[in-house]
């Protein structure tokens, strides 16, 4: 990755349909700039490659927007594994075909911050993105600054 890659922030759309994945990246590209590359993967298992991918050249995945149907891993299931690996990252279900289970999984054990159904509306979901960026990013920052403060009591605490 270069080092360009590694001051934006990673946003990873899978569903088994490649018009639904463009579709995303486009708008998202498109409504959120430069700042961020946007990913696509066709299946749950494509994705944790791609996961495991950035993990190892350190780069943080802010946000996995997912479709539920799709076949092997579904997708409650891939959410289930990104929130018990990556708790911090936003995690969205977008779908045509969720049943009531599915989506009470999702909510229950994959900490879903949101939930939409296909055709989605881009307004709504755009200003549900950038809100939920936005948290992402203050709260990242706070740990920065925790962790900080952390390490000057330390120092402090080193000299006496």
């Amino acid at each position: 990755m270069s080092s360009d890659s590694l001051d934006k922030g990673f946003i990873i759309c899978i569903d088994d349909e490649p018009s639904v994945i463009y579709a995303l990246k486009e708008q998202l590209s498109e409504l959120l700039g430069s700042r961020y590359e946007v990913m696509g993967c066709e299946s749950g298992e494509e994705a944790m490659e791609l996961i495991n991918t950035l993990e190892a050249d350190g780069i943080i995945v802010e946000m996995v927007i997912t479709d539920q149907m799709m076949p092997g891993m579904k997708g409650d299931e891939l959410l289930k594994i990104i929130h018990q690996r990556l708790p911090n990252t936003i995690k969205i279900m977008l779908t045509g075909q969720a049943g009531l289970q599915s989506a009470i999984s999702a909510v229950n054990e994959g900490g879903i911050s949101r939930f939409y159904e296909k055709p989605w509306d881009i307004q709504e979901l755009g200003a549900d993105i950038k809100q939920l960026l936005s948290q992402f990013e203050e709260n990242r920052d706070s740990q920065r600054l925790i962790k900080d403060l952390e390490k000057r009591i330390f120092d402090l605490e080193s000299k006496d």
